[in-house]
């Protein structure tokens, strides 16, 4: 991911300012975004004209957050053409195609009986963990966005969690610099290649957890323990060891939420993950969430 990431001096340059001189601005950021995820929802009337003071709320959600809910009036008023129109006012254009894709680009995530999807974690009912969507992509496929929309829910669980990826990268900086710096470095995390039988080939990709793509930082992880190779190294595996604990201990600064229906996140493709959940036995009530991935950044 040479592409998007920045030399070692840079990132040192990055992390000794980070850490010099901006103790205050990062705890001034930690008290918005504690405040701010306790109130992520927006109330939008209309998601083919969203309101002047809508795009506000996501705006100043999203400034602090890197995330926002949007809870649209009425859950029947938005298909995959309202969430089309919702995605081009927040400046995210066509979305990233990948295999379970529609035509229109978005993903209808729900499990089936039959089907090549179920090859694919997010098509069954078990549980996601931690990720960012696209961490196994090219630098030129980095996913800066990610759009989540509920239609309907699954009968019990299916919750949602996030957390802003600013806010891990923050809190790893007070641990350590050396932590943040050894997630920085463009071997930390590779994804080896795949040959699948009846699909397409995807070649290895090498690349940083944390690194700045016009000038913002992003994130990109999985906490799969198969099929992805930490550089070996003491200091990764220090700062690997570091980040499943923030993931895991830091309940108060996690965003969890079951969606409901006509409700969906938005996020800068911070780190997420799903709990297990158990289907209506009645196949028109079972879950079906829509997914939109997005190279663009958000524009509002």
């Amino acid at each position: 991911m040479h592409a998007t990431t920045v030399s070692a001096g840079t990132i040192q340059s990055q992390l000794k300012g980070v850490n010099s001189g901006a103790t205050t601005r990062w705890q001034e950021r930690l008290i918005r975004y504690r405040k701010t995820i306790d109130n992520l929802v927006v109330d939008i009337t209309n998601p083919y004209q969203i309101s002047t003071a809508e795009r506000a709320a996501l705006a100043v959600r999203i400034k602090h957050a890197n995330m926002a809910i949007y809870r649209c009036q009425s859950a029947d008023n938005i298909d995959p053409d309202g969430l089309t129109a919702l995605a081009a006012q927040l400046g995210l254009g066509v979305p990233d195609r990948n295999l379970c894709a529609d035509e229109d680009g978005l993903s209808k995530i729900q499990v089936e009986k039959i089907s090549a999807r179920q090859r694919y974690i997010p098509y069954t009912n078990k549980p996601l963990n931690w990720h960012t969507d696209g961490y196994y992509h090219t630098p030129d496929r980095i996913i800066r966005t990610m759009l989540l929309h509920c239609v309907r829910p699954a009968r019990h669980g299916g919750t949602l969690e996030a957390m802003d990826h600013e806010i891990i990268y923050g809190l790893l900086r007070e641990q350590h610099p050396r932590l943040a710096e050894a997630l920085c470095r463009p071997d930390a995390m590779t994804i080896p290649e795949n040959r699948p039988k009846d699909g397409p080939h995807r070649a290895e990709c090498s690349g940083p957890v944390f690194f700045w793509n016009a000038g913002v930082l992003c994130m990109r992880y999985t906490a799969r323990k198969q099929n992805v190779i930490w550089k070996h190294d003491n200091q990764t595996r220090e700062g690997v060891a570091a980040l499943e604990e923030i993931l895991s201990r830091s309940g108060d600064l996690i965003l969890r939420r079951r969606l409901r229906p006509g409700e969906g996140l938005v996020s800068a493709n911070v780190p997420h993950r799903r709990e297990a959940f158990k289907d209506s036995p009645q196949a028109h009530e079972t879950r079906l969430v829509y997914r939109g991935r997005y190279t663009s950044a958000l524009q509002i």
